[in-house]
């Protein structure tokens, strides 16, 4: 059954319209100052790393580079991480670890080493505007993404399948997806 709203008064129609007016601004503009750029980004299908698999997070207890120096020959890196580790620089602030594993053989050998804790971490959250400790975000799946060997000889998403997770986190982010351009272009041979 339709929900049944009271009449508006032509002050509360025309308050909805102006804000409906100004929102629809605001969006035309994001799209007139990203021009090319918004166009490439919403002709991606975007990938979200929740949905791929089961997501198991871990609380890190040592730093996050060594916990990716332990998973290099076993899972493949995403997101963040796979920006960190292909161009230097990411674009989500906190320091966690995005990967994908095929199993939980490899958490239950950093939980071992002390590298992480053996618990399950109970916030898998992808982007925290909040802060908290460091985690290691792993994403189960039965068959690991299509990946490319970074510069440090770690196993990192494709550069396509890098800009349609980048979407599905963050959504279409002009300024960030220009960040993962400019990679792109220092990586690309001259």
């Amino acid at each position: 059954m339709p929900e049944l709203r009271r009449a508006l008064t032509a002050e509360q129609r025309l308050a909805e319209r102006r804000r409906d007016l100004r929102l629809l601004h605001k969006k035309r503009l994001a799209r007139e100052v990203a021009g090319p750029i918004f166009r490439r980004m919403v002709s991606i299908v975007p990938i979200v790393f929740h949905r791929e698999g089961e997501v198991v997070a871990r609380r890190l207890r040592s730093d996050p580079q060594t916990v990716i120096d332990a998973l290099r020959d076993q899972g493949v890196f995403a997101l963040d991480t796979a920006m960190r580790l292909a161009y230097g620089f990411g674009f989500l602030p906190g320091g966690d670890v995005q990967v994908y594993l095929r199993d939980t053989m490899p958490l239950a050998a950093l939980a071992s080493a002390g590298l992480v804790d053996d618990a399950p971490h109970a916030d898998t959250v992808l982007v925290r505007p909040w802060s908290g400790p460091r985690r290691l975000l792993a994403c189960l799946v039965e068959e690991l993404p299509d990946f490319r060997v970074s510069k440090g000889g770690h196993r990192i998403v494709t550069q396509e399948r890098l800009r349609r997770e980048l979407i599905g986190a963050v959504g279409a982010r002009a300024d960030l997806f220009t960040l993962l351009e400019r990679g792109e272009r220092s990586e690309a041979p001259p």
